[in-house]
């Protein structure tokens, strides 16, 4: 009798067991996946999920693929094994299962391609089905002659929910598949952590409770929580949570999402945050309340630098593990992982996508979604909502305009997404800490440095790195005292090296004059007396603005909005929405009524004015739009457009002292014991990581200034000669005190 097997299984030495008792069975890892599969489909995609589970390494009963595990043979086309359980869904009409098993390992296929696939002369799958559903039928049961796929996913429907159920179907067979061949591996089942929401928002009510709520600001906060609690009684839908800084979004919005959860069964919260420099900082807050223990209850996962197969897998972490699929009860992400996992057609990216269903997405500084694909990506939260259980948060103090029309064919209509707070106005005028003070003409560098001279603590953000360069520059040759420099051209290290200083000053009243690129206003709690803000677009203006007088020490702040005569700005989105925000503030100007500081109003003209003007999809050339290729089944090239960040670029480590430390310890183990490089190490390297933009990796590499962290590696360490102490990766413009002899 001849015994089919899924997997072989390994001896300590590495090398495959001889003995066949210890290999895995075929059938029972299908009945495994296919009971998983459907678990985690449950209720809607059920029944299809568990056929795409049972099927999908029907071509595992193949004999050429048996004498590959046992090493008899190479891989070839004759022991490719996803097109057979591929073909048999393809034959019987199941278009999801047949779109899921065909990529499992691969990945997701376009259209045309899967049909190739499976009626191509290559595999001839079709036509070989017969034996290989005789053996399955022995082992596992027969398959059935019907089965009944969602009705929302009808491909005479709305192609793009029928390609997005694709992708959910995907997503709860590649997990399954993942974890049943891990358990396997491993030994051991992974934890889970299940959801208790009223057990987290007791925590979180405790942690409120602390806080006296005599001072008129923590007053304001209690009945921001309090709206909250109130408002997440309602139905699952969208949800906007508009409050200034300073009113204590992030704890209120966690509020909202556990009590909603609470409300409605919902199996976890997922926060979705912008910007990578913040992302630990906010996830340190919500474990220290959410997880004191440390049980694995709050997660983050965001990118990492590609290590490749120098990363060694042993001795992860159950939480590590748990951050691929999100299976935690929180789950805080960036909005480059939320995004393009929604569009990926890769397995490792697409498996966590089934957990999003019935489940709260706090989507922190809305505002910053990319606008290039903001049509798809309303389409899907409308899907996930509709067809999947799932709430949206939009927070920010500056809510967009996602209303529908033109520009935004999935936009929402009025009243469909509903204000959390219940006086939203009359909370702006109540936290209100600044005035504008907004030039009409353009201000010289030069000018601008002079009125520096007598502000012993002011704020700069400039729209540019060579800007912010240039400006300290000036400010260091007229000798002027606590002038700083924070951009993206330094690590987080070096960053946060500068905020720690920044802040000492101005705590003891000393010197502390800081120019700075944007990253200033991604979440950066600091507290400055004066603001100075290049022209930008308007959210980002206000994002400047929430550094000033943060904490209401004074009557009220002030911030200078200026025109650089040398105005310069980033092409594309950026210039565009700064020329938007120039003519409103302008015309506010010309009406005090419409303060920018107590008028959330402007936001909803100015972003309903920006996305007429930017592309909301893929739009380069001659090229389908993202929704075109959706509703066409094209996953890869769904995939090949949806990126967040469309200029590609690449890490280095920059070259301070305890990296370089950490770089020479990698180095000689590598020579001596190994492993070669761990999860670990990247841990502990991604605060002293830069991107650069490719032109100016290659341009360094040219120069000989990149050198590989281990040999044939892609992550390479910055030489010493390109990182300035205060500015960072320099590269062309260097300041002039390296010049001087």
């Amino acid at each position: 009798m001849i015994y089919f097997y899924a997997h072989t299984a390994e001896m300590e030495t590495g090398k495959r067991q001889p003995n066949r008792e210890h290999w895995h069975p075929l059938a029972k890892h299908l009945r495994n996946v296919g009971d998983k599969t459907r678990e985690f489909a449950e209720p809607l995609l059920a029944d299809a999920a568990e056929q795409a589970g049972l099927l999908h390494d029907l071509g595992k009963y193949r004999l050429p693929f048996q004498e590959y595990l046992a090493g008899d043979v190479s891989p070839s086309a004759a022991t490719h094994h996803a097109v057979y359980g591929a073909a048999l869904a393809f034959k019987n009409e199941w278009v999801g299962p047949a779109f899921a098993i065909a990529g499992h390992h691969t990945g997701l296929h376009d259209l045309s391609d899967l049909q190739d696939l499976v009626c191509g002369e290559k595999y001839d799958a079709i036509n070989r089905l017969t034996p290989l559903e005789n053996l399955f039928e022995m082992e596992i049961g027969a398959v059935p002659k019907e089965l009944e796929e969602p009705e929302f996913a009808n491909p005479d429907g709305d192609k793009a929910v029928t390609e997005f159920y694709v992708r959910m179907l995907f997503s709860c067979l590649v997990d399954a598949d993942f974890l049943d061949t891990e358990r396997f591996k491993v030994g051991w089942e992974r934890p889970s952590v299940n959801m208790d929401p009223a057990l987290l928002l007791k925590r979180l009510q405790a942690r409120q409770a602390k806080f006296d709520v005599s001072g008129e600001i923590n007053k304001i906060r209690a009945e921001i929580f309090r709206d909250c609690l109130t408002k997440a009684t309602e139905p699952r839908g969208f949800f906007s949570l508009t409050v200034p800084t300073g009113g204590g979004k992030t704890f209120s919005g966690m509020g909202f999402a556990l009590e909603h959860a609470r409300r409605h069964q919902m199996r976890r919260v997922i926060v979705v945050i912008p910007y990578l420099s913040i992302i630990e900082q906010n996830a340190t807050q919500y474990r220290n309340v959410l997880d004191p223990d440390d049980e694995g209850i709050v997660i983050e996962h965001h990118s990492a630098v590609d290590a490749k197969n120098h990363v060694e897998d042993e001795g992860r972490r159950p939480e590590e593990l748990a951050s691929e699929n999100w299976d935690a009860p929180v789950v805080v992400t960036t909005s480059v992982q939320f995004v393009e996992s929604l569009f990926s057609n890769r397995p490792s990216k697409c498996r966590k996508l089934h957990n999003i269903a019935n489940s709260v997405v706090v989507l922190d500084e809305v505002q910053t979604l990319p606008s290039h694909l903001l049509n798809p990506l309303l389409h899907v939260v409308r899907d996930l909502n509709a067809h999947y259980r799932t709430s949206f948060v939009f927070s920010t103090a500056t809510q967009p305009a996602f209303a529908h029309g033109i520009s935004l064919p999935n936009g929402f209509s009025a009243n469909e997404v509903k204000e959390i707070t219940s006086q939203t106005g009359k909370l702006f005028r109540q936290l209100k800490r600044v005035e504008y003070d907004v030039r009409a003409t353009p201000t010289d560098w030069s000018l601008l440095a002079d009125e520096w001279e007598g502000e012993p603590q002011v704020l700069g953000v400039v729209n540019t790195r060579k800007h912010a360069a240039k400006w300290w520059e000036l400010l260091r040759q007229r000798d002027l005292g606590g002038v700083l420099h924070l951009s993206s051209a330094m690590c987080a290290d070096h960053r946060a090296d500068v905020l720690k200083r920044a802040k000492r000053c101005l705590g003891n009243g000393a010197h502390c004059r800081l120019v700075a690129t944007q990253v200033i206003e991604a979440g950066v709690d600091i507290d400055f007396p004066l603001v100075y803000r290049a022209l930008g677009p308007l959210d980002s203006i206000v994002q400047a603005a929430g550094r000033c007088n943060r904490e209401g020490r004074q009557k009220i702040g002030r911030v200078v909005v200026f025109r650089p005569t040398d105005g310069k700005l980033p092409s594309g989105v950026y210039r565009v929405a700064t020329d938007i925000a120039a003519r409103l503030l302008d015309q506010s100007s010309a009406a005090p009524s419409r303060d920018l500081s107590v008028d959330p109003g402007l936001f909803n003209r100015y972003f309903t004015e920006l996305f007429q003007y930017v592309p909301t999809d893929h739009e380069r050339g001659r090229e389908c739009s993202i929704q075109e290729d959706r509703e066409a089944l094209r996953f890869r090239e769904v995939a090949r457009k949806a990126k967040v960040i469309v200029d590609e670029t690449q890490a280095v480590i920059a070259p301070r002292e305890k990296a370089l430390e950490k770089v020479t310890e990698i180095r000689q183990r590598a020579q001596t014991t190994g492993p070669w490089f761990t999860r670990q190490d990247m841990r502990s390297l991604q605060r002293f990581m830069v991107n650069l933009h490719m032109r100016d990796f290659q341009k360094l590499d040219s120069m000989g200034l990149l050198h590989p962290l281990l040999p044939g590696m892609e992550l390479r360490v910055l030489n010493e000669a390109a990182y300035h102490p205060a500015l960072g990766v320099v590269i062309d413009q260097r300041p002039s005190e390296d010049f001087l002899l």
